[in-house]
């Protein structure tokens, strides 16, 4: 009595069947591994070559001139310079933070003035100040266009300090909210 010979798999086709089944599991489990930690392992390329505008935003001679009596926060002495892809809301930014214990209505009238005779349009903010805590001040943001891209300048108050920064949504032509 001899061997009879399967009609089942030859061995090489078990073997290429387990090595794609391999690559598919493998594949979902570091998909599914990158989602538990927020993207850290498969980076989106959103934000590759997108320095030049980052630089350009960075260098608004706005964020460099506070009002008299502000000194840049500890740790922000030059713009904070960024590329967010993660939330859904892929945009740049270019940040800095001065520290104030005057007035919030002088700095907002300091940039004011600076944002409107450097070409800049006052934008409407989300926030009802009627509706913030006392001494909470609503952001101030202005747009304009640059190189195409429209950038939002946006001014952020806290108690003893705010932050000024250009903002600017990575597609083209989106604008960012105030």
């Amino acid at each position: 009595m001899g061997f009879a010979r399967s009609k089942g798999l030859t061995f090489s086709q078990l073997v290429a069947v387990s090595v794609v089944g391999a690559l598919v599991l493998g594949s979902a489990l570091l998909l599914a591994l990158d989602r538990l930690l927020g993207g850290l392992l498969l980076e989106d390329d959103d934000c590759l070559g997108t320095e030049g505008r980052a630089e350009e935003m960075s260098a608004v001679g706005i964020l460099a001139t506070p009002p008299e009596g502000a000194r840049a926060s500890e740790g922000w002495h030059t713009p904070e310079v960024g590329c967010l892809d993660e939330s859904g809301d892929e945009l740049l930014s270019a940040t800095r933070g001065y520290d104030f214990g005057g007035d919030h209505r002088a700095v907002r009238d300091h940039y004011r003035e600076l944002a409107e005779g450097d070409g800049w349009s006052r934008v409407a903010t989300a926030q009802d100040p009627a509706g913030l805590p006392p001494g909470e001040q609503a952001d101030l943001c202005f747009e304009k266009d640059m190189e195409g891209w429209p950038v939002l300048l946006r001014l952020t108050f806290d108690q003893g300090e705010f932050w000024v920064g250009t903002e600017s949504a990575l597609d083209e032509g989106e604008r960012v909210p105030c």
